[in-house]
């Protein structure tokens, strides 16, 4: 264990074992603070010195990267679970690189992490060939599960200065590569199994401010669609549930005020939009990571029972919902209304 811990390799040149040591502190500290405490308090850069040194109460992952984990498809138990360790994996994974104590461990778990990012997250990833910094980042934490800290580390420090031969390394990096891949199996596994299941953090987006557009609605009295400039601002009620405030200007200039309250439940296998219980019919990733899901209920509208479907499109600039409604009877499905925003 020892051994697996501290093994560590060095080169007969104390000028590349030198060059070894600023490469390893700049790529840890670099991740322990640019991507893994940055994220903890909540930076918009890492100049914000005040927050790097002290920023009380507000440690977590944000929302926006749990909506980032959450569409990669790691989404059981939680995102926040695996956002959460993302995170502290980023920072502490980092410190300990940059320390060079326990480097091999550390530097896999940041492999794996940056595996996922460089060929899943990425929008277009090119394997070697690829110029951009996630594959970039995977490569260099590949190499440092491979050598280890170095001469000058805290692991060959505590390993009494009995350094491994360089030789003997390709052990650890087979083992990361062997780890990389079985991280990059089960995140498509997940994919592929992934129930239509809607979290809090799918819906996340929708929090961001400035959202303008239109409600196009049915007139029931004479069947015609009638178009109202819409202003839509969303606030969190609750960890599990959306207020959704609209502001429509009426043809008379009148600005008339609208909820809606969304809640997930059914562990996401269902979704309160105003009181009805819709189930989660589908939830699929569209290219330019838009969000489209399709819920289905049943309930009463224009005073006669009816299917209602909800078509939601949702992406960081864009959002629209169409609702349908078929009523008993009826083998199609008519427009009732429909939202489109962007911000």
């Amino acid at each position: 264990m020892k051994k697996l811990l501290l093994a560590t390799a060095m080169s007969s040149s104390l000028t590349q074992d030198s060059i070894y040591l600023l490469f390893r502190i700049h790529v840890g500290l670099s991740i322990a603070l640019g991507a893994g405490w940055s994220k903890l308090v909540n930076l918009s850069a890492t100049t914000e010195w005040d927050k790097l040194l002290t920023h009380p109460n507000t440690l977590g992952a944000p929302d926006w990267f749990v909506q980032q984990v959450a569409n990669l498809g790691f989404t059981f138990p939680s995102p926040y679970l695996w956002a959460a360790l993302a995170v502290w994996g980023e920072f502490m994974g980092g410190l300990l690189v940059a320390a060079g104590l326990f480097t091999r461990l550390a530097a896999a778990q940041l492999a794996m992490q940056f595996l996922v990012l460089a060929f899943f997250w990425y929008e277009k990833p090119e394997f070697l060939l690829g110029m951009y910094y996630q594959q970039l980042l995977f490569w260099a934490f590949v190499l440092l599960s491979s050598l280890g800290g170095g001469r000058f580390s805290l692991d060959n420090w505590l390993g009494k200065r009995r350094p491994l031969v360089v030789a003997g390394s390709w052990k650890a990096g087979a083992l990361t590569a062997v780890l990389s891949c079985l991280t990059l199996v089960c995140a498509q596994a997940q994919r592929l199994t992934e129930p239509n299941a809607v979290t809090r953090a799918d819906l996340q987006p929708l929090l961001q401010p400035g959202w303008q557009g239109t409600l196009t609605y049915r007139d029931y009295q004479n069947q015609q669609l009638v178009t109202l400039p819409t202003q839509l601002n969303v606030v969190g009620s609750t960890p599990q549930e959306l207020t959704l405030n609209y502001t429509y200007l009426e043809p008379s200039g009148k600005t008339v005020k609208g909820i809606d309250h969304l809640r997930v439940q059914g562990a996401g296998s269902q979704l309160s939009w105003d009181g009805l219980v819709m189930q989660v019919q589908s939830k699929q990733q569209l290219p330019q990571r838009t969000l489209r899901l399709v819920l289905v209920g049943e309930e009463q509208d224009d005073n006669r029972p009816a299917t209602i479907r909800r078509t939601v499109l949702l992406a960081e600039r864009q959002y629209s919902v169409r609702k349908e409604v078929r009523f008993q009877g009826d083998t199609t499905f008519l427009l009732r209304n429909e939202y489109q925003f962007q911000r």
